[in-house]
């Protein structure tokens, strides 16, 4: 009689295996899933100058309602300390991107929201890749871009368009000049 339990104790054992692998597998293969498009989606998820999108509205949104410091980052290392210097006349003068803000609030009204679209991404080609190395060796494309800043604030909003060069070195998008026009659009 007591070989009875032990055998009915094996089959529950039995049982229990394939139950668990029905449920690990699944799981196992959900994860995988989770992984692949995370690996997929990370570079666009590298943080705040991952596209040419993502740089343009880091530069505008601080320069007309965020943190004037920041506008540097989106320069290359190489041109960051002449970027102060122009920013600032040599150390002698506040900020200048100051003024600018000040005019943009005199125009928008307090409050100022930017939003900033690329309208057109292209590669800029291998001439300017190369002319784009010589400032900045560590470039891995060069794009010229498109778009337009709209900033909207307590009284009205504004819209501008300009085009400018953009490259892309170590995953990140930086600015290949501080000295960017735009035109006011109609």
């Amino acid at each position: 009689m007591s070989k009875t339990p032990v055998a009915k104790g094996a089959k529950k054992e039995e049982k229990q295996k394939p139950h668990i692998l029905l449920v690990l597998i699944p799981v196992c293969l959900v994860a995988l899933v989770i992984i692949a498009a995370v690996l997929l989606l990370l570079p666009s998820l590298r943080g705040d100058q991952s596209n040419p999108q993502k740089l343009m509205q880091k530069y505008y949104e601080n320069l007309y309602a965020g943190d004037l410091n920041l506008l540097s980052e989106c320069m290359p290392e190489e041109l960051r300390e002449r970027f102060e210097q122009v920013s600032t006349l040599g150390g002698v003068s506040s900020n200048i991107y100051i003024t600018y803000r000040q005019e943009m609030i005199t125009e928008v009204g307090t409050d100022p929201q930017v939003e900033v679209t690329v309208t057109s991404n292209e590669n800029a080609g291998s001439a300017k890749l190369t002319e784009v190395r010589s400032d900045f060796p560590d470039a891995s494309v060069a794009n010229q871009i498109d778009f337009q800043v709209k900033v909207t604030g307590s009284e009205g909003s504004t819209t501008m368009e300009g085009s400018t060069y953009v490259t892309q070195i170590k995953g990140q998008w930086y600015l290949t000049t501080y000295n960017l026009l735009l035109d006011k659009v109609s």
